[in-house]
């Protein structure tokens, strides 16, 4: 994990309760979200941020009432440090729209385990996944377009990663490391676009500043 991952985060979440209470616009956000990303150092990081910094009690993003819904891609959420997701002797799936962590734990034995990302909300531009597979599967599904690092040590096992239905997707921005070990079982890796992705773009795209503007 980068050293500046949690100083990234804390941008983030500042950032996040600008927009939502109306003193930063979307075009702003959007911009500076892409900047938190390429930001080399922590002074950097202060600058970018330095002008929506808390000068006094005002409501978190959570607690900001609004006379219209605020769009999914813009809703600020406050992601889990951890989840920890364990089957033996059975399944487990995660799909739809669900935010998630800026950390994975999956542990599969005699079991297999779904992840589906194409419709989630990242607050971070990085998710670390950490796996550990015994005589199990693993199959993770992330939008078109991310950048999947598998770095993961198998042993008599097999792993896959398919883009076919990913071919021609703009690139979001969006790294996921795959660590961890993987022993007599499958991991199995899937780019796929979203259902209706190509009329608007998705939550993840928007928020991580890779959609059209």
């Amino acid at each position: 994990m980068d050293d500046l991952d949690p100083l990234r985060r804390d941008a983030i979440r500042l950032l996040s309760t600008a927009v939502a209470t109306d003193r930063m616009s979307i075009e702003q956000f959007e911009t500076r979200l892409v900047q938190v990303r390429q930001a080399p150092n922590r002074a950097t990081l202060d600058a970018i941020v330095a002008d929506v910094l808390p000068s006094g009690p005002y409501p978190m993003a959570h607690e900001v009432t609004r006379s219209f819904p605020i769009p999914s891609h813009l809703a600020p959420v406050e992601p889990a440090e951890l989840l920890r997701i364990r089957t033996v002797l059975g399944s487990s799936k995660r799909a739809g729209s669900w935010t998630v962590p800026y950390r994975l734990e999956l542990r599969a034995v005699l079991g297999e385990i779904t992840i589906d990302l194409r419709d989630a909300v990242f607050g971070s531009d990085v998710l670390d996944i950490d796996i550990e597979a015994k005589f199990g599967s693993i199959t993770l599904i992330v939008p078109a377009g991310a950048q999947v690092e598998n770095e993961c040590e198998e042993k008599l096992s097999s792993s896959s990663h398919s883009v076919r239905s990913a071919r021609g997707a703009t690139p979001l921005g969006l790294l996921i490391r795959l660590t961890g070990r993987v022993v007599m079982s499958s991991l199995e890796i899937k780019e796929k676009r979203r259902t209706g992705e190509e009329e608007e773009p998705s939550a993840w795209r928007r928020l991580l500043g890779g959609g059209d503007q």
